[in-house]
């Protein structure tokens, strides 16, 4: 059965009443719209004054994630969760990595972190940081509301960022471990030389400065069948008393 005209334009009315209302509600409303036909995806970057409803059982709306480097801030409505923007860390050098890309890490979220943060040297060229604030509300930092109603979760974005986006939680997580790594193991380190000397030549003879990091693992490393030709008894009992912990090696190895 075809539709009347009349019925059609009141449909149209009926829609645009219904997108108005879910469009027109204000976080700090009493009463926020229950009739939800379709909720939103969720969204990683919400930027510019933006509003979105999202279901109750939505993982990341319910930790209120945001790629943005967000903080808590003091609200006097215990129902509302506000976060402010803290912006993002640059180089002071404007420099360019390897493969074109510029510096923009994540600012910590404490003020004291966030303070030592700044004086520490850019990964990239040792180069001073700096912190590039959001000022993208009217002078102040973009500002996100979250409110759990029922069934779901209401996002409100007021403020569109005025600076480039910062690396995201992952991002920073494998960028530090990387840092410890390399701390830990420097290029320029005497111990990873020996070890890289060792594992590049598995069938050549150990000196007795690698011996230490062969028996260190055992497992790992088979040695030659020759070395009981090389070393004396005398020799083969004083360094396995040095290495007590490893006293368990094959009765073969030790002849």
């Amino acid at each position: 059965m075809l539709k009347s005209t009349d019925d059609v334009v009141m449909e149209q009315e009926d829609s645009a009443s219904r997108h108005g209302e879910m469009t027109s509600w204000d976080i700090n409303d009493i009463k926020l719209p229950q009739d939800i036909r379709q909720i939103d995806w969720f969204q990683e970057w919400p930027d510019s004054y933006v509003k979105h409803i999202y279901s109750s059982e939505d993982k990341n709306a319910q930790r209120h994630h945001s790629s943005w480097a967000m903080r808590n801030t003091n609200n006097h409505n215990s129902r509302i969760l506000k976060k402010s923007c803290l912006g993002v860390v640059v180089c002071g050098n404007d420099c360019l990595t390897l493969d074109g890309r510029k510096i923009y890490l994540r600012p910590a979220i404490c003020d004291k972190a966030r303070q030592k943060q700044q004086r520490k040297c850019c990964p990239n060229c040792s180069g001073p940081l700096r912190l590039l604030s959001c000022r993208g509300h009217g002078g102040y930092p973009v500002t996100n509301f979250w409110r759990h109603e029922g069934q779901f979760i209401y996002f409100q974005s007021k403020g569109a960022h005025d600076h480039p986006r910062p690396e995201t939680k992952l991002e920073a997580e494998a960028r530090r471990s990387i840092q410890k790594t390399e701390t830990a193991f420097p290029p320029s380190s005497p111990r990873l030389k020996r070890i890289q000397e060792v594992e590049s030549l598995p069938g050549a003879m150990p000196t007795w400065e690698a011996l230490p990091l062969l028996l260190s693992k055992p497992d790992t490393y088979t040695l030659p069948a020759n070395l009981g030709k090389c070393l004396s008894k005398s020799s083969w009992e004083e360094m396995l008393g040095s290495y007590p912990e490893r006293s368990s090696c094959p009765r073969a190895a030790r002849e």
